[in-house]
């Protein structure tokens, strides 16, 4: 007898995860394999590619795994695993802010910071409609906040700085004492 047939094989179902922590590790006890003849099918993972991928949560695994029998016929199979983050980062705005001018200014440096958290871990990037600690004049001006992650995805908030004039008048003319 001159057995010549491969076993036949089966990968787990594609998956799709948010985030590359999120990706499994091979499983060689989620892959089923059959032969026709009797003898132990060995299954082994042969290795993983990756492609398509433009930011680091965002890419393509395709996973190979092997079965091949006690005469060394062997059959891949491949489960794709799809990493595709689409969440956008949650950012938290500074409270409105209501400050003074300094005296013999009609401006006020102001200084704040939005926070974000991304699902992913990694960097944020934030943006500013106004810059933290540069000059707002007096009166009220909304300030945009946007956090943006490593694969694009942002959101944002707003808040209010309020700059109050603590400035004396200066009486530069009286008018003359009447009786």
């Amino acid at each position: 007898m001159n057995d010549q047939t491969a076993p036949v094989i089966t990968c787990p179902a594609p998956v799709t995860v948010s985030c590359a922590s999120a990706v499994p590790v091979p499983n060689i006890a989620l892959v089923t394999a059959t032969d026709n003849c009797a003898g132990v099918v060995t299954i082994t993972h042969v290795g993983d590619v990756i492609s398509a991928q433009t930011c680091a949560n965002r890419y393509t695994i395709t996973r190979t795994y092997r079965a091949t029998d006690v005469c060394g016929n062997f059959a891949q199979c491949t489960q794709i695993i799809t990493v595709n983050d689409q969440t956008a980062p949650v950012i938290t705005c500074p409270a409105n802010i209501t400050v003074t001018t300094p005296v013999g200014s009609c401006t006020a440096v102001v200084p704040f910071a939005a926070t974000a958290t991304d699902n992913c871990g990694g960097t944020i990037t934030f943006t500013y409609s106004q810059a933290p600690g540069s000059a707002f004049p007096i009166g009220t001006t909304t300030v945009t906040a946007t956090a943006t992650d490593v694969c694009g995805n942002s959101s944002s908030c707003s808040f209010t700085v309020t700059v109050l004039d603590a400035q004396l008048p200066v009486i530069t003319a009286q008018p003359q004492n009447r009786t």
